[in-house]
């Protein structure tokens, strides 16, 4: 059973990045190779730093592509980068009775949120790394919370901001 896949929203967000990027850089050629400075040359100066801002801004909020499916007792994680270049792939598998607790911390205007998985084993508990949920969807996050905090051991445990 998948529970979640973001991968048309993660489509979007690398299409746009490229788009901003070039775009943003293509509005700040003249203002830099022009003889003669005007008014059209700021307002293209402004333009393309808000682009090149909006690119910035999905290099701090990190939005991943994940994949999660249910397979035979097990919850099987696959995630990388939304970013066009330099993205490195992860997968694992938990089993779901093994999932001690997780943790949902929101910050950056509340749109960076990661999800910490922690999980029971011979030697106590221990993490996995951090994933990005910010490329989900609110419906896809409280159907993902409301999945993990099912199976979950230690309820009391579990951080989800509100």
């Amino acid at each position: 059973m998948v529970i979640v896949n973001n991968q048309l929203q993660v489509a979007k967000i690398k299409l746009a990045f490229i788009i901003f990027f070039f775009v943003g850089l293509g509005l700040l050629v003249p203002f830099f190779v022009s003889q003669f400075i005007t008014t059209e040359h700021y307002m293209m100066l402004i333009i393309g730093l808000m682009f090149l801002l909006s690119v910035l801004f999905l290099v701090i909020i990190k939005p991943e592509h994940i994949h999660m499916v249910e397979f035979k007792n097990s919850l099987q994680i696959k995630n990388y980068p939304a970013r066009p270049i330099l993205r490195q792939y992860k997968a694992f598998e938990i089993k779901l009775n093994l999932l001690h607790h997780f943790e949902i911390h929101k910050s950056f205007f509340n749109k960076k949120v990661t999800l910490t998985i922690w999980v029971k084993t011979k030697k106590g508990v221990g993490n996995y790394p951090p994933l990005s949920l910010s490329a989900l969807s609110k419906n896809e996050q409280s159907k993902l919370i409301k999945y993990l905090n099912q199976h979950s051991i230690d309820k009391k445990k579990n951080i989800i901001p509100s």
